[in-house]
């Protein structure tokens, strides 16, 4: 019984991380000619989910303690069903953020639910074996996001599509709800809700470095994996929705498998500075790669092995949050927020960037049956704003100290 309510548990967690990286990024060109968007209201659905999903890691934990996992969870479940509902239903501009804000209520509580519920279910023993498998369940849901969606969604529309989607969470959610009850799951004890850990993380100035390294390098893989990447391609090298997809489905899969390395890599090593000043660095050199590819070769599998890069870079969270929890030993669960939560509210505020700059390129674009293709210029700009914010994450990097005692720690959420 703990296997299958572990299992449908992270049927939310599929659905959750699904969101995140499939809207807008695979339907950017759908959303902007059915509701006649601007790139920078289109970058703004996948936007305000990260910034809603960022600022609730800093009280998720401490509200699952009080009102107890069970109940938070079922009702995160529950409010990202009716958002997704929504979102398929949507007619109006109005109604299609209202249902992402909802979306993005809902799936910020489905990590940290299933981190007490693993737990819970399966002890300190077998907990990092169990959450390594919730990780790779989790971003399966990233993986469907890219060319199996794309795929379905070119057969049966968006609208269509999101509706079935829908339909299988609302019964994963029903199914999770009805094996709490009759395990008699939502009992729980009352706590006060304490900020003390968040106010000694706040005044360890020496996570500032790895945070802002971190939340740098998420970032950037993000603006590629989820907001404008697969547009990108589609804009700047002529190939097919489909092909770009399946170089976003390449770059999830290669994430998936850097977040098994950099979990290893991070138990063995004896330094951690050197590994993240490494990341920043490769970061870097593959925005620069992408610069150079715009003006001389325009060739997409240039792109294809910049994305392939920021995959390793992407896949770190394990070296980065690991390193967090080593200088909070005893605030595991407010750090892993905190740094989660910068990071998301890094992503969001890059995702209005980059939606504001195709924006000021808008009379140099082309507009078709099918998309509003921007010119090669919008995206030199923003190639070149994360090489810049990239050096700055590597000079930051440089400024990272070792904890004075490492502690043996169980694997986070890579983000």
């Amino acid at each position: 019984m703990k296997i299958f309510l572990f299992l449908i548990m992270n049927g939310f967690y599929f659905f959750s991380y699904f969101h995140r990286v499939g809207i807008p990024g695979t339907i950017f060109n759908e959303i902007q000619m059915d509701f006649h968007l601007t790139a920078n209201q289109v970058a703004g659905l996948g936007a305000i989910v990260f910034y809603i999903y960022g600022f609730l890691q800093f009280f998720i934990g401490p509200c699952l303690d009080y009102f107890g996992t069970n109940r938070i969870f079922v009702t995160g479940g529950f409010l990202l069903c009716v958002g997704s509902f929504l979102f398929s239903f949507a007619h109006s501009v109005f109604f299609l953020f209202f249902s992402r804000v909802l979306v993005g209520f809902g799936a910020s509580v489905a990590y940290l639910g299933i981190v007490k519920k693993t737990d819970e279910l399966f002890g300190r023993d077998f907990f990092s074996l169990m959450l390594g498998i919730a990780l790779f369940l989790g971003y399966s849901g990233g993986l469907f996001a890219t060319l199996p969606f794309e795929r379905m969604v070119n057969f049966f529309g968006w609208r269509q599509t999101m509706l079935v989607l829908s339909v299988i969470l609302l019964l994963i959610m029903i199914f999770t709800l009805f094996a709490f009850i009759k395990n008699h799951q939502f009992s729980y004890k009352k706590n006060t809700m304490s900020f003390i850990d968040i106010k000694q993380i706040l005044l360890n100035r020496k996570m500032y470095p790895v945070i802002f390294s971190a939340a740098i390098n998420f970032t950037v893989y993000f603006i590629f994996q989820s907001i404008i990447g697969k547009k990108l391609l589609q804009d700047t090298c002529g190939v097919t929705s489909k092909i770009a997809a399946s170089f976003t489905l390449f770059m999830m899969v290669s994430t998936m498998l850097f977040v098994l390395f950099w979990g290893t890599v991070t138990h063995i090593a004896k330094t951690r500075k050197s590994l993240i000043v490494f990341l920043c660095l490769i970061s870097m050199i593959s925005c620069i790669m992408m610069l150079a590819n715009f003006g001389i070769w325009k060739h997409p599998v240039i792109f294809l092995l910049c994305f392939f890069i920021f995959a390793i870079v992407g896949g770190s969270g394990p070296l980065t949050t690991t390193l967090i929890k080593e200088f909070n030993p005893s605030g595991v669960g407010t750090s892993v927020g905190f740094i989660n939560g910068v990071c998301y509210i890094f992503v969001a505020i890059s995702g209005n960037i980059c939606g504001f700059i195709m924006d000021r390129f808008s009379s140099k674009a082309v507009i078709t049956k099918e998309a509003v293709v921007y010119p090669v210029d919008a995206y030199v700009v923003i190639v070149g704003l994360c090489t810049f914010i990239s050096f700055l994450a590597f000079l930051s990097s440089l400024r990272i100290t070792e904890p004075e005692t490492k502690v043996k720690t169980e694997i986070p959420e890579p983000f």
